[in-house]
């Protein structure tokens, strides 16, 4: 019982560590696309326009809404969690999806 309980926690630990380095990674994108939307007056319509390569593999996912407007999103590091979302319009981190919200 007790390896089970251990185990559980090491898994915690490893899912809560690896989500915290994906969220630092997305803040530092944030900060580039708002500071290009300050020179720019305008959102990049993708990562490459602030020198950041997108991949199919992520950990770290960007997607326009409109003109104004942007959502940043990590995957959760297992199927237990869901992804974390970052909302320009609240600039705030939300789990999950909001419903009928992207375009």
């Amino acid at each position: 019982m007790k390896t089970y309980k251990f185990l559980i926690a090491l898994f915690s630990i490893t899912i809560l560590s690896c989500t915290s380095k994906n969220i630092k990674e997305a803040n530092q994108i944030i900060n580039k696309i708002e500071n290009y939307r300050k020179i720019k007056h305008k959102i990049p319509n993708n990562l490459d326009a602030i020198g950041v390569q997108e991949t199919e593999e992520g950990p770290v996912y960007y997607k326009k809404i409109d003109s104004s407007n942007y959502i940043i999103w990590i995957q959760a590091e297992s199927s237990i969690g869901e992804s974390k979302i970052y909302y320009s319009d609240t600039q705030k981190w939300e789990d999950g999806f909001r419903k009928n919200r992207e375009k």
